[in-house]
């Protein structure tokens, strides 16, 4: 089962989502480019959006190697893939993903998905497996599966962007998946300072532009062992209803 790998599939992420802003009228500041870099490698990601502002497609450097990832939406449907792989999602009635079911997209949380009276995330089901996670103050202080638990603390930064819970790309096959956890509820207060267990944990620090949204994230692993940059570039879109 993929929960089974819960604790090493968060120690290797970054616990935030890029979140677009849909269901606004009006120019929108989106996220345009987003930059990956560290050690070695530098990967560049352009993303593009429909008319109510949702990211349709998310085009890395050399794509025909690496592949585009694509995003289609349907009436209470959500589906995303990259050529022969892709996750298929049915959508309740506020637009978070209901259900998920995995077609090998490289994705660690699929199964039903449930959520409290404020829309967040508070369990995933899969078969006999139940991951729980555990909110105070608007914002996800801890994920628990079995015996095993991982705790996040916070900033007293505004989540200006509503960068929800996920941002995972892929740095061996540049596959961006982070649409897909962007529709996983609603997303946290403020901004993550560490996820992890014990003193194993993945440090977070931040760069933002004049109104407040974030610029570049920089992961600090246990121990500093690896360091990873993110980098966002915006542009302003009219959201059309």
């Amino acid at each position: 089962m993929k929960f089974c790998k819960l604790i090493t599939f968060t120690l290797s992420i970054l616990v935030v989502t890029t979140v677009t802003t849909c269901g606004t009228t009006g120019p929108v500041k989106k996220i345009s480019t987003i930059t990956v870099q560290s050690e070695g490698y530098t990967y560049n990601y352009t993303l593009s959006y429909d008319s109510l502002g949702q990211i349709t497609k998310v085009v890395p450097d050399n794509s025909e190697i690496y592949g585009i990832t694509r995003i289609e939406y349907g009436t209470n449907t959500f589906r995303i893939s990259k050529g022969d792989i892709f996750v298929s999602c049915s959508l309740n009635e506020h637009g978070y993903i209901e259900v998920a079911k995995d077609g090998d997209f490289p994705v660690s949380l699929v199964g039903n998905m449930f959520y409290n009276e404020k829309g967040q995330l508070s369990s995933i089901e899969d078969g006999d497996e139940n991951l729980l996670f555990n909110w105070e103050n608007n914002d996800m202080m801890q994920m628990s599966f079995q015996d095993e638990q991982i705790d996040v603390s916070y900033t007293t930064l505004e989540n200006k962007n509503q960068f929800g819970l996920f941002l995972k790309i892929d740095e061996e096959n540049c596959t961006p998946v982070f649409p897909y956890y962007m529709l996983l509820g609603k997303a946290t207060q403020h901004l993550p300072e560490s996820v992890g267990q014990g003193v194993q944990k993945i440090s977070f620090q931040y760069k933002t532009d004049k109104d407040g949204f974030v610029t570049e994230i920089t992961m600090i692993y246990p121990n500093n062992s690896k360091t990873v940059f993110y980098r966002f570039t915006y542009e302003w879109h009219n959201n059309i209803m």
